[in-house]
């Protein structure tokens, strides 16, 4: 590896919750970075709002986890209400995991947590700072990207780094400058949002959808009274004004909540219309794209901000290892295949969900509010759903990472591992933990689940790799009660089939095997084994 790469800094453009994401990854794994916004300071509004149960589940071992659900408010389920009743609740207990709410928190709040992080790190954001463009020979990729930055006071830098990545948002004009499409559509429905007070029955503890032949009222509790509010915007409403008046959003709420509610003391508002759009390649050259720079959708589920920040963890430790020489170059390109396919099933299915909740075609209104109450009524479909909102169901079983990565019962490679208890076998007496507490953030865990496997000699056998994995012996804990459906399958499955697991930095299977051969053979796909010095090779 060119030593002179590895003191160049990655270059992170934009400092939302994917760049700041982006940002405390590398620089936790060691690489140094530089990350820019050209605004002045912070946004102060709360624009995206929900963290989904993955993303509490990542970061929590990440240093972010704990003090967002302090901050938050945690939501147990959603209730949908029509045709002047409740119809169903979706029940958010189901979520598979450890963490089972959707956490309400504003943006500009996780973009602080996320900042005092990566301060903590010894890392800052560099405000006023704006990229003025960048080059790079593709035809090279150990070449790299040369960036010109310009600062508040006209001051231009030329700056040479390894890897760009883009989460400068929709807007991106990383994105432009690549002559990237932007594939999708603009939605025709006009929609009022904003942050607000509210006085009345609605509950505080749950998120509250209305749905009329109007269209509908989505409210979203941050505190005991201030709400995120969402609505269709009718076409008799006013499009001459700037933003949307109480009046306005009180008008609506009258017109479709069927409970009493009062509104007030508004903080901000805004019409919208909505996009659906995302790129077809996230990886150009040495460029990488994430978070709204790639993709933009409805906020149906408050998946987009989400979906970012697990770009950025799919990211960054592929990058780190290939950084250092430890994994093949190949690997980088795995977070277009992986990230691609979770993010266009994403678009599609906000689009459809919008659609099909905002309609004021009557017929598609009786359908709605007569099929959700039975379809929500079933456990199947409660599983799936909340599943799919806490954004534990994505997998990459169709990555060339899990292509022959094995299985043991329904835990096959490339799917999420759960957070399940184990014991610890040592040396010292056993310790109880948790999975997540076990692994290893910068590199793979090979964990070992059959008691009868000498962890040393295997090891020893695996050497060449040694600097990619980290060995942990365990047996999978009986008895969890708290595991729901999935993850208590999974957790059987593993005590019933022990073996060994090689879990990705980003909590997913990279293999499910027997037999260590079948690991060493994994390992060389993407990694570079080392000499006998120790060096990789």
């Amino acid at each position: 590896m060119n030593q002179s790469r590895l003191t160049r800094p990655v270059l992170i453009v934009g400092a939302g919750p994917t760049g700041l994401t982006a940002a405390v990854e590398l620089s936790r794994l060691g690489v140094d970075i530089r990350i820019i916004d050209r605004s002045a300071a912070p946004s102060t509004t709360s624009k995206a709002l929900a963290v989904q149960a993955r993303t509490v589940e990542l970061l929590q071992p990440r240093g972010v986890g704990e003090a967002m659900l302090r901050a938050g408010k945690q939501c147990t389920s959603t209730s949908i209400y029509g045709r002047g009743r409740k119809l169903a609740t979706v029940e958010f207990e189901r979520i598979p995991g450890r963490f089972k709410a959707v956490l309400l928190l504003p943006q500009s709040e996780t973009e602080r947590l996320l900042t005092e992080q990566l301060h903590r790190q010894g890392a800052e954001v560099e405000r006023g700072v704006e990229l003025v463009s960048f080059t790079q020979d593709e035809s090279d990729p150990r070449g790299g990207v040369r960036a010109v930055l310009e600062n508040s006071n006209g001051a231009r830098e030329i700056l040479d780094a390894p890897y760009l990545i883009g989460a400068d948002g929709a807007h991106s004009s990383i994105r432009h400058a690549l002559g990237l499409p932007f594939a999708g559509t603009s939605l025709a429905q006009r929609y009022l949002l904003a942050d607000l007070h509210l006085d009345g029955d609605i509950p505080k503890d749950e998120i509250s959808i209305f749905l009329s032949a109007k269209g509908f009222v989505a409210i979203f509790p941050i505190t005991e009274h201030r709400c995120r509010f969402m609505a269709t915007a009718p076409d008799t409403l006013s499009r001459d004004s700037d933003a949307p008046t109480l009046q306005d959003l009180q008008s609506v709420c009258d017109g479709v909540v069927s409970m009493p509610a009062r509104l007030r003391e508004m903080n901000w508002s805004s019409w919208f219309v909505i996009n659906s759009r995302h790129l077809s390649t996230l990886r150009v050259g040495n460029v990488f794209l994430g978070g709204d720079a790639a993709h933009v959708h409805s906020p149906a589920g408050g998946q987009g901000m989400n979906t970012g920040i697990q770009d950025m963890i799919n990211l960054c430790w592929k990058l780190a290892l290939v950084r250092t020489g430890d994994a093949k170059p190949s690997l980088l390109d795995t977070y277009q295949t992986e990230r691609l396919p979770v993010i266009s099933k994403l678009v599609r299915a906000t689009e459809t969900a919008t659609k099909v909740f905002n309609s004021t075609n009557p017929i598609v209104y009786h359908l709605l509010t007569h099929i959700a109450p039975i379809a929500l009524g079933t456990d199947r479909v409660q599983n799936m759903a909340t599943a799919v909102l806490g954004e534990v169901s994505a997998n990459y079983r169709d990555s060339p990472i899990a292509h022959g990565g094995g299985r043991v019962g329904r835990l096959r490679s490339g799917d999420r591992i759960p957070d399940v208890e184990v014991v610890v076998i040592g040396d010292r007496r056993p310790v109880s933990a948790r999975l997540y507490e076990l692994l290893d953030l910068g590199k793979l865990t090979l964990v070992v689940t059959d008691l009868g496997i000498d962890t040393a000699i295997l090891a020893e056998r695996l050497g060449p790799w040694r600097a990619v994995f980290t060995i942990r012996h365990v047996a999978v804990a009986p008895n969890q009660p708290e595991l729901r459906v999935h993850d208590a399958d999974i957790a059987a499955d593993l005590r019933a089939q022990p073996g060994f697991l090689l879990i990705r930095p980003d909590a997913y299977v990279a293999a499910v095997a027997d037999e260590s051969i079948a690991l060493s053979d994994r390992l060389d796909t993407w990694f570079v084994r080392a000499n006998a010095e120790g060096a990789s090779c």
